[in-house]
């Protein structure tokens, strides 16, 4: 990826857009400190994300590839996320949970789950604390049809978000 310069305020929808191998993903992992840019910095509010680690809590992020620990149960999963997030008793936004019926498979383990389950359990978690900035890197991928509009429209109902989107250039 070569020099690029961006931004994004409250309430905007940016959807990146590219082939494959393009950066979109990198981009984005630089936007979340798990990728370090050659040159130039990443600011969050104002201050640079090498200064301020603790940004991170204001950002919902769904992978395009949820890695979760195999053995875990997915209700321990949510459990560890809400300890680990919630320290300061935050609400919470389970409508994912709910909606896609999550309880019902909290006592299977991850590792069992096809890659659709863990599609929604990745949207779960990337909305749960109610963050004020979502980014979902090919948000659908791997969902069916159904599951896929369930989490089109719940981007829809939270769009005083901003929100960051990453997917693959169609024809």
């Amino acid at each position: 990826m070569k020099q690029i310069s961006v931004g994004f305020g409250r309430g905007q929808s940016v959807a990146i857009i590219g082939p494959n191998g393009s950066g979109k993903t990198t981009l984005i992992k630089s936007i979340l400190g798990m990728v370090v840019p050659e040159s130039g910095d990443v600011t969050f509010q104002g201050k640079s994300i090498r200064i301020d680690p603790f940004y991170r809590r204001h950002i919902g992020y769904m992978p395009q590839i949820g890695r979760y620990p195999d053995n875990m149960q997915v209700g321990q999963l949510f459990d560890m996320m809400r300890d680990l997030r919630n320290g300061s008793g935050l609400a919470v936004d389970e409508d994912l949970i709910h909606a896609y019926r999550l309880t019902d498979i909290f006592h299977k383990s991850m590792r069992t789950l096809s890659g659709g389950t863990r599609q929604k359990v990745s949207a779960a978690l990337a909305f749960l604390f109610n963050p004020p900035v979502m980014i979902l890197d090919e948000p659908t991928a791997g969902l069916d049809p159904l599951s896929a509009e369930i989490l089109k429209e719940k981007i829809i109902r939270e769009k005083e978000r901003t929100s960051c989107f990453s997917s693959p250039r169609t024809s």
